[in-house]
């Protein structure tokens, strides 16, 4: 294990190029890796030679199905996107199932809509993330979820009050230690309140 280092699992369509100048920017005292929350990202996280793990919106649902005793930077997490579930998400089933649809059909177009609806602007020339692992991932979200496992000591959970996708009120009730800041699904402000409440705790 190495300290001062995280590595990150990115958002759902979010690659994770992005996530990882984000982190750089948010945490500058830290170094940081980061993978797309593809079908490996949970292996390469058990593998990472790391002190923390951290994940944004489905790379940070991912997190919460592991064991690893690592503590975890966890942003916009969901238990259970389907609304539904009353499990934290906000998304209806139906909505899910229409944009798995879509994403087969027309990749670029079911990004951009998700990018649209929390608010997203791509950066140019950003590169096309890979669409069997974006089906992957809506399939992982369709599917019965489970309760989280306990997060190890020293770990953070922060979303966002006005988050498009989530219920934060339910999603307390399912992770108690969760902090909700006045923010949407927005990553860079999601990470300086994580990097504030971290310093603030250490």
């Amino acid at each position: 294990m190495t300290d001062r280092v995280i590595f990150w699992i990115s958002g759902w369509s979010i690659p994770a190029a992005v996530m990882l100048e984000a982190a750089e920017r948010a945490f500058p005292d830290w170094q940081h890796e980061a993978v797309d929350s593809g079908p490996d990202a949970l292996a390469c996280a058990h593998e990472a030679k790391a002190a923390m793990l951290g994940g944004f919106s489905f790379g940070a649902s991912l997190l919460l199905t592991t064991d690893d005793p690592r503590p975890r930077l966890l942003l916009a997490p969901f238990v259970d996107l389907k609304k539904e579930s009353g499990l934290g998400g906000a998304m209806a089933t139906t909505r899910i199932r229409q944009q798995l649809r879509q994403l087969k059909r027309d990749p670029a177009g079911a990004v951009a809509d998700f990018h649209r609806l929390i608010g997203r602007a791509p950066r140019q020339n950003e590169p096309a993330p890979d669409a069997a692992a974006l089906v992957w991932g809506l399939e992982q979200i369709l599917a019965p979820a489970t309760l989280p496992l306990l997060l190890p000591p020293g770990s953070l959970a922060v979303a966002g009050r006005n988050d498009p996708l989530l219920d934060p009120a339910a999603l307390q009730s399912v992770l108690p230690s969760l902090v909700v800041i006045e923010a949407a699904h927005d990553l860079d402000r999601l990470l300086a309140a994580a990097a504030a409440l971290q310093q603030d705790a250490g």
